[in-house]
């Protein structure tokens, strides 16, 4: 058994929409038919992983398998077998669990050297662009993305709905990418031109910035963030998904607008202070700013901008308000996590920083009690002063402070 390449490939595509053109050039009326003989034939071959294989096409991807997913991956290498060359197209056109988390701990999948927040990742429908169709008829992988709302091609607004007959567009239920359940054809679509910063969201997604050296994953980071961040003040689009445009505004800003932000936050925490601020938790001022930001999808500060502007503004802030008789907002306590993400080190070395005793604990523990990582025990001022006091080397750049032997 040798399947027939579809004519033309596209390193783009998703793997459903490479999979709806498979059926077509190899005579499948549908993707079940060819599943069931691809199923069959890895029974043949290794019956675990045809276990693995899903019959419907919405779930075939790697991403989606839970408990099988290093036998699905065993079935999608056999599957590549059965084309002629080294193509290994479903591989390629995969998307795959990834080891890497957002913070706080949102998981992600990864494809073609990019990180992507799992959230980010539509279910239910997929815009299309009819002029990116009419050039080439597949579907493009960053259609999948919430922050892909625009076609940064062509300037125009992605199409949510059939103007025909107004269904929500789902190529992996229809198995059509051209044309709508109700045969329309979508190419003949009317288009909206979109906003030059829906436009330049989706140019991000897409290509990252060349000029700031960012990669795609970052930046998905970024607009992770922001989204977590500005959720309140968001609008949303025809399918009730957030709109990003604000946030080239934001950024464009960056980091002015948010530390003025930050600047609002301290100043209502002093009036509303109810304990010393020796015995007020860092998040009761700023909410989840450095654990939300630790790892997008990195702490590396020259990519992790974000955090970098976090670490900045706290070192700062710890400059303005020196330890005095009298306690003030550097004097607020952090948790383990917290203080890992303005030493931009692991938990881990969190820990081993406070048996050794380059970090003091603000109470005593009885004993045999451990350190939980949401107590709030290390004070940011003694965080702060043991981060630019530079422990870390060079070479080790500030991930690791002490070895483990």
């Amino acid at each position: 058994m040798f399947l027939i390449h579809p004519e033309k490939h596209y390193q783009d595509e998703s793997l459903e929409s490479f999979l709806i053109r498979l059926c077509e050039c190899n005579g499948f009326e549908s993707f079940r038919l060819l599943s069931g003989a691809l199923w069959e034939w890895l029974v043949d071959n290794d019956h675990q992983a045809a276990g693995a294989l899903s019959r419907q096409l919405c779930e075939i991807n790697l991403y989606h398998a839970k408990h099988s997913s290093g036998f699905r991956v065993r079935a999608f290498e056999l599957l590549d077998s059965l084309f002629k060359g080294n193509a290994r197209p479903l591989m390629q056109h995969a998307l795959l669990h990834s080891a890497v988390t957002f913070s706080p701990n949102l998981t992600s999948v990864f494809r073609a050297g990019i990180h992507i927040p799992r959230c980010f990742l539509r279910q239910s429908y997929t815009p299309v662009c009819p002029a990116c169709l009419t050039e080439a008829p597949y579907i493009r992988q960053y259609w999948h993305l919430k922050p892909y709302q625009s076609c940064h091609r062509h300037g125009v607004a992605m199409l949510f709905h059939c103007p025909s007959c107004s269904a929500v567009l789902n190529y992996q239920d229809t198995e059509q990418i051209e044309t709508c359940s109700c045969g329309f054809d979508l190419r003949d679509a009317g288009t909206n031109v979109a906003s030059s910063e829906q436009i330049a969201i989706s140019q991000l997604v897409v290509e990252g910035e060349m000029q700031n050296a960012l990669s795609i994953s970052h930046w998905l980071g970024a607009l992770l963030w922001f989204y977590r961040y500005k959720q309140s003040q968001l609008s949303l689009n025809v399918v009730k998904e957030p709109e990003f445009g604000r946030a080239v505004e934001y950024f464009s800003q960056w980091p002015n607008a948010f530390v003025r932000d930050l600047h609002e936050l301290a100043t209502q925490a002093e009036m509303k202070l109810v304990r010393g601020f020796n015995h007020t938790r860092f998040s009761e001022v700023f909410g989840d700013l450095l654990s939300s930001s630790r790892k997008l999808p990195s702490s590396d500060t020259q990519q992790n901008f974000i955090l970098k502007a976090v670490i900045d503004f706290l070192q700062q802030l710890v400059r303005d308000n020196p330890k005095a008789k009298e306690t003030n907002i550097a004097d607020v306590k952090l948790t383990v996590v917290e203080a890992a993400a303005l030493l931009t080190t692991s938990t881990e070395q969190v820990y081993r920083l406070y048996e050794e005793g380059y970090l003091q604990s603000s109470v005593r523990f009885k004993l045999h009690s451990k350190l939980s990582p949401n107590d709030a025990v290390f004070f940011l001022r003694h965080v702060v002063e043991l981060r630019m006091a530079g422990m870390a080397s060079d070479y080790s750049a500030n991930d690791v402070y002490l070895p483990s032997w």
